[in-house]
C-alpha cells in the first residue's frame, strides 16, 4: 500500500491534469475557474483573491489579469486605495457555461463515496492538516 501523502499528491496532479482537459476549449486552467467562482461570490481585492487561493499558487495575478483582459472581470473604479476586482456580465455567462462541466467532473471525481464517505474523508484530511505545521 502506497502511502497517504503519495495518494494527497497524486489526487491532486490528477484533478490538475483532468481539469486542464476539462476547460482546454476555453482556453482555461484551474486557476482560471478558481478566480471565476471567487469572484462570482462578489467583488474582492487582489490581495485578497491571492490570499484565497494561495493553497494552490503563489499568486494568481496572472490569471487574473488574463480573465480581466477577456472582459470577464474588471477592476472597480471606485475604490481608489484597495483595488477591487468584479466579475463582469460576461464573467457571469462564462463562469456559468463552465459551472455544469464543473459539477460533472466533480461528480465523477466522486463517484462510488457516498454523502458520508465524503464528509469523512474530508473530515479525516482536515484532522491531518491539524496535525501538522501550517505553511
Amino acid at each position: 500500500m502506497r502511502p497517504m501523502g503519495f495518494w494527497i499528491k497524486e489526487i491532486d496532479r490528477r484533478i490538475e491534469a483532468d481539469f486542464g482537459r476539462l476547460l482546454a476549449d476555453e482556453g482555461l486552467t484551474r486557476r482560471h475557474w478558481q478566480i471565476l467562482t471567487t469572484l462570482a461570490r462578489g467583488a474582492t481585492t487582489r490581495a485578497d483573491l491571492d490570499a484565497a487561493l494561495a493553497p494552490f499558487d503563489t499568486t494568481v495575478r496572472p490569471q487574473l489579469d488574463e480573465v480581466i483582459r477577456r472582459g470577464w472581470a474588471a477592476e472597480l473604479p471606485d475604490e481608489p486605495a484597495v483595488v477591487a476586482v468584479r466579475l463582469t456580465a460576461d464573467g457571469r455567462v462564462a463562469h456559468d457555461r463552465v459551472a455544469g462541466r464543473v459539477r460533472a467532473f466533480r461528480a465523477r471525481v466522486t463517484d462510488g463515496l457516498s454523502e458520508q464517505d465524503y464528509v469523512t474523508l474530508v473530515t479525516l484530511l482536515q484532522r491531518v492538516a491539524g496535525n501538522l505545521t501550517p505553511a
